[in-house]
C-alpha cells in the first residue's frame, strides 16, 4: 500500500513535477479514439463578405472554430448558410449576417466596440452550435494548464483553439493541478511558493494571488463547489494522511469527509450540482476513484473493473460522465464511466501515455496532457471519435489542464 499511496500523492504534487522525471511508459504511437466520429453538417460561409485584415482574420476564426466544434464542416456550399458582411472598425470589426438551416434562421450584427476580431468571431461560432445543435459552444471557452521549466513551473492560459497564450503566474516554483472557478475569472491551484505545498487562488485576469491554505503537510487539490461558490474539497495531510476535507471560502472553517487512517485521498472534483464528490483513494491498496455523497459522507468505489490504477478524475458538465486517467496494459490513458451505471472496457486514448483528463463545456471533447518521451503536450480528445487535435505546438513540458465552463 506503502508505493501505491506515493503514487497518489505524487500524481497531486510532485510526481509530474520532478525535473527531469521519466516518461511512465515509452509513447508507443499517435493518439487514436474510439468510434467514428460525429456526424457533421456542411455550412457554407460563402455568402459573408470580409473587407479589410480585421475582418479577414474574424472569417477565418469563424471556419476554425466551426471545424473545431465538431459538428460543421465548412464547405463552399451547405444546407446551413452564413451570409451577410465584416468589415474593418479599427481594432475591431463590425458585422451583419443571417445564418440560416432547415429548421429555421436567425440574425447576428455586432456594432464596432472593444473585443477584437477573434473573440467576436468565437461568438457567433458558439451561437451557431447553440441554436442548431443545441449544446454549449467551446469557442469562447480557455483552457489553463501548467507550463514546466527546469525546476520551477507557472500558470498559462489560452483560447480553446491554442490562441492568445497569457501566461497568469510568474513564480517559476513548483505549483500544479489549476482548477477554474466557476465564473471563469480564476482558478484554484496548489504551489510551492512559500516552500511547501499550499493551496492558492488567482486571478487569470490581474494574476493576483490569495492564499486559500497552508497547513502543515500537505494543502492539495482544492476545486470549488459550482452550487454554492463557497465550499472548497481540498486534500489536506495535517491530520497524519492526506484526507478530504471542505474548507469555507472567507471563515476557512474545515470539516472533514473521510478518515481513511491508512489510505491517502487525492484528486477530489465535483458533480455539476454540488451533491457528490468524486476523488482518488488508496483504500483498497490501489489507487481507485470513489464517489462520495457529500450530505451523508458515505462513499462507494466507482471503479472496479478495468485498470489497475485509476486517478485524476473529471466530472461533465451534464453530471452523465466522469473521465479520468486508467493504467491498462502498462500505459496510462484517458477513461471514461457514467456514475449512474458504472465503468466500460474501452479508452477514449492509445499509444502514448494521456492522463489529467478535463471536460470542455460542450461535455463532448477533453483536453489532456500527453506524454512523449520526456515532456507533455496539450491535446484535445474528441468522445464521439473525431480526431484529437494537439492545441498549440509551442516548446516546453506542459501539464495538468483544465477547460474553462464559461
Amino acid at each position: 500500500m506503502k508505493n501505491s499511496r506515493l503514487r497518489v500523492c505524487g500524481l497531486v504534487l510532485v510526481a509530474v513535477l520532478a525535473a527531469g522525471a521519466p516518461s511512465l511508459v515509452e509513447a508507443a504511437g499517435d493518439i487514436t479514439v474510439a468510434g467514428r466520429g460525429a456526424g457533421k453538417d456542411a455550412i457554407s460561409l460563402k455568402g459573408l463578405a470580409a473587407s479589410g485584415p480585421q475582418a479577414t482574420l474574424f472569417l477565418k476564426t469563424l471556419m476554425s472554430d466551426l471545424e473545431r466544434s465538431g459538428w460543421f464542416s465548412v464547405a463552399a456550399s451547405g444546407a446551413t448558410t452564413v451570409a451577410g458582411s465584416v468589415a474593418d472598425a479599427g481594432s475591431s470589426v463590425q458585422a451583419a449576417c443571417t445564418v440560416s438551416w432547415a429548421a429555421g434562421s436567425f440574425a447576428w450584427s455586432r456594432r464596432p466596440g472593444t473585443l477584437e476580431p477573434r473573440r467576436e468571431a468565437h461568438a457567433l461560432a458558439d451561437e451557431i452550435v447553440s441554436k442548431i445543435k443545441g449544446v454549449r459552444g467551446i469557442a469562447s471557452s480557455r483552457v489553463i494548464m501548467v507550463r514546466r521549466a527546469g525546476t520551477g513551473a507557472d500558470l498559462f492560459v489560452c483560447d480553446a483553439d491554442g490562441q492568445n497564450m497569457v501566461q497568469v503566474t510568474r513564480d517559476n516554483v513548483l505549483c500544479v493541478g489549476p482548477r477554474w472557478t466557476p465564473d471563469g475569472r480564476g482558478a484554484f491551484y496548489t504551489s510551492y511558493q512559500n516552500g511547501r505545498p499550499c493551496a492558492y487562488r488567482v486571478s487569470t485576469e490581474t494574476g493576483a494571488k490569495q492564499m486559500l491554505s497552508s497547513y502543515l503537510g500537505l494543502n492539495a487539490g482544492p476545486v470549488v463547489s459550482p452550487r454554492n461558490g463557497a465550499d472548497v474539497a481540498i486534500i489536506l495531510s495535517f491530520p497524519g494522511n492526506p484526507e478530504l476535507f471542505l474548507q469555507r471560502l472567507g471563515s476557512g472553517a474545515l470539516t472533514r469527509l473521510t478518515r481513511t487512517h491508512n489510505a491517502a485521498e487525492a484528486s477530489p472534483t465535483w458533480s455539476p450540482d454540488g451533491s457528490q464528490i468524486a476523488y482518488v483513494s488508496d483504500e483498497s491498496g490501489r489507487a481507485q476513484i470513489y464517489i462520495m455523497d457529500v450530505a451523508s459522507r458515505k462513499s462507494r468505489r466507482a471503479t472496479v473493473t478495468y485498470g489497475s490504477e485509476n486517478l485524476s478524475p473529471s466530472w461533465s458538465g451534464d453530471g452523465k460522465y466522469i473521465a479520468y486517467t486508467s493504467r491498462r496494459g502498462g500505459g496510462y490513458q484517458v477513461a471514461v464511466l457514467e456514475p449512474a451505471k458504472g465503468e466500460v472496457r474501452d479508452t477514449l486514448t492509445s499509444g502514448a501515455p494521456h492522463e489529467d483528463p478535463a471536460w470542455a463545456p460542450d461535455n463532448r471533447h477533453l483536453v489532456c496532457a500527453r506524454r512523449d518521451g520526456n515532456s507533455s503536450s496539450i491535446w484535445i480528445v474528441d468522445s464521439l471519435g473525431d480526431p484529437a487535435i494537439r492545441l498549440f505546438n509551442l516548446a516546453g513540458d506542459w501539464l495538468t489542464p483544465d477547460w474553462s465552463q464559461r
